[in-house]
């Protein structure tokens, strides 16, 4: 058996919510001017610039630093804390007040463990990016998720 299709009841469904629909408004979107992280250029230098994150970008970015130390004539920070570019060149970023991050070259002399020597970088007791970091290189470059 042939089931019949209602179109008095189709009608009535659409012509009941035909009203409530013209009553919706359409909202206009506006541009946020709000911006988690900022850049500034660093005087001096080409290509290194100063990363300022918000507190609250900084918190869902779960950013943490862990201060460089000594080890016998070289220093070493923790291996999460090490940054390759494209090219393979190293880096770290200090933070030098909180929310700030600056990239820096790095030199390294060997890798041990989860801890990397350097013949060259930031100074003892220098706090670095170690969780983070990937958030901290996006938002200097302008790479987009």
């Amino acid at each position: 058996m042939r089931h019949r299709r209602h179109p008095i009841a189709l009608l009535l469904i659409v012509g009941a919510l035909t009203p409530a629909l013209s009553a919706c408004t359409q909202v206009e979107e506006s541009e946020s001017t709000y911006s988690p992280t900022s850049v500034t250029p660093v005087k001096g230098s080409d290509d290194i610039q100063q990363v300022t994150f918000s507190a609250i970008a900084a918190q869902r970015a779960d950013v943490r630093t862990a201060k460089v130390q000594a080890s016998g004539r070289l220093t070493s920070i923790p291996y999460a804390a090490l940054i390759y570019n494209e090219e393979g060149d190293t880096y770290t970023y200090v933070s030098p007040k909180p929310l700030v991050y600056l990239r820096e070259p790095v030199d390294v002399d060997r890798i041990t463990g989860d801890r990397v020597l350097l013949r060259r970088g930031p100074p003892t007791g220098t706090a670095v990016v170690t969780t983070g970091a990937a958030e901290v290189y996006s938002a200097e470059f302008g790479v987009e998720e």
